[in-house]
């Protein structure tokens, strides 16, 4: 609860605080000292509130014996739908006219689909928590890039250079290396973590193809994208769960434990609330990297709360993925950079009479041809 009730507050203050002329350039006086200390306090609240949610939901599936990750996962997104639609209603946040305009699309083309698929990776990454561990879980997502680099192919948004395959090599290597020591892993939450990774991968082509022209404040994401995901979730659990849940007599689960869901619901608006409000006022690479360390944390967590053994092979399997996923997000976000080292490689190791290179002296100098840069959500 003290991690809900932060986390809105200090992320309203960075939103008021990005939306300030020169941000974050001027940083000299009271008034971008402000803007610092809420930009380093929505830094600490998005380290806080995923962990905190993550840990809550994995005590309500299995202390609380509640197996019902739709119906879970529903009480964030609808919260989330109704504070954006509600603060708007009232008067207290406001969306500006373009960002609800979808072209020839529409709602039904645009938000659904997007909305859909991050319903479909919250509720298969809650899911993934009753077979799995949580340590193994959070390793298991450095395999992300890889999920997105596939995707992304096989769409024909991009064709990748060599030192991203390299790189996503490595993400491959090191993750088979950590499934293959993990001493407890399920052929069920491997296809559900993998189907999660899945989904991501696609709301982010989605994303990047229908919403690419609209640069989407943290509430006027939540009042696009939020709704049509709490009706898939609603819709789903209402067809798969709820008839379980009458059943077994399981209603009784919330009325015993009725802050501990209460929480959930808060939190999951604050998890997705702080996030957008962190990648506007920083960037999405600073986003991927906090959320990287957060994942370390929790892998510690697992070890130090809920006794998980990790191997030795599973560790090195680890950091071989990170070494991979940190590479990655290297050359996407700086094309140069990985256009300097592909040249390398072609002198390093020959590039034959049909392919003439010439490797630059500087880093500075432009590239042939650079790819742009991919923001991984």
């Amino acid at each position: 609860w003290l991690a809900a009730c932060a986390a809105l507050p200090i992320a309203a203050a960075t939103c008021a605080a990005s939306r300030s002329p020169g941000w974050p350039r001027a940083l000299g006086g009271g008034a971008g000292l402000r803007r610092m200390a809420a930009v380093l306090a929505t830094c600490a609240a998005f380290l806080v509130v995923g962990p905190a949610l993550t840990l809550l939901n994995k005590h309500i599936m299995q202390a609380h014996d509640f197996p019902y990750p739709l119906s879970l996962s529903a009480l964030g997104v609808l919260t989330s739908a109704i504070f954006s639609r509600g603060a708007v209603a009232i008067g207290l946040a406001a969306v500006r006219p373009e960002s609800v305009q979808f072209g020839d699309f529409g709602w039904a083309g645009v938000a659904l689909p997007v909305g859909a698929c991050k319903a479909a990776t919250l509720a298969a990454g809650n899911a993934v928590y009753l077979h799995l561990g949580l340590g193994f879980i959070q390793m298991l997502k450095a395999f992300t890039p890889a999920v997105v680099l596939a995707v992304m192919v096989a769409c024909g948004l991009r064709h990748p250079s060599r030192p991203a395959i390299f790189f996503v090599a490595v993400i491959i290597v090191g993750t088979m290396l950590e499934v293959r020591g993990e001493l407890h892993a399920s052929a069920v939450g491997l296809a559900l973590i993998l189907f999660s990774e899945l989904m991501e991968a696609v709301n982010l082509v989605l994303t990047q193809r229908l919403l690419q022209d609209c640069k989407l404040t943290a509430m006027e994401g939540l009042y696009i994208l939020a709704p049509p995901s709490a009706f898939c979730l609603l819709a789903a659990a209402a067809a798969l769960e709820w008839p379980a849940i009458r059943e077994q007599g399981h209603l009784e689960v919330v009325r015993q434990h009725p802050l501990d869901f209460a929480a959930a619901a808060v939190l999951g608006l604050a998890v997705n609330f702080v996030t957008m409000s962190l990648v506007r006022a920083t960037s999405s690479l600073f986003t991927k990297i906090l959320n990287t360390l957060r994942c370390v944390c929790l892998v510690l967590v697992g070890v130090a709360l809920y006794g998980e053994v990790i191997s030795s092979t599973e560790l090195a399997g680890y950091c071989i993925a990170l070494v991979g996923f940190a590479g990655y997000n290297y050359v996407q976000f700086f094309p140069e950079r990985g256009a300097h080292l592909e040249r390398l490689l072609d002198v390093t190791f020959g590039h034959g009479p049909d392919r003439p290179r010439k490797l630059r002296t500087s880093l500075d100098e432009p590239a042939d041809e650079p790819e742009p840069a991919m923001v991984l959500a």
